[in-house]
């Protein structure tokens, strides 16, 4: 697993990143974060999961957002990475 460092700049990219590349970085991540077992600090697993679980429900289509309320646009994805960013900062500092 990459450090909180990389981490950090990964879910950065995805900010500024546009539709198609965002949603490929967002499956590189989940791909990384589930795929990885090697995390072995309890908090810093619980924070990647959680962001790996919730990124399932991007959906950059707005129409297809319409199918269900639990998909959500871009302007929740950039809460919900900022949100783990900011986790991730408090938990490398500690």
């Amino acid at each position: 697993m990459k450090s909180n460092i990389e981490i950090v700049e990964l879910l950065k990219s995805i900010l500024e990143k546009g539709y198609p590349s965002r949603e490929k970085l967002i499956k590189d991540f989940q791909d990384e974060v589930w795929n990885d077992d090697s995390i072995q600090d309890e908090v810093l697993n619980e924070i990647l999961s959680e962001l790996a679980y919730d990124l399932d429900f991007y959906e950059p289509n707005k129409e297809w957002r319409k199918e269900d309320q639990s998909y959500y646009g871009d302007d929740r994805l950039e809460e919900v990475i900022k949100k783990a960013i900011r986790k991730l900062q408090e938990q490398s500092l500690q």
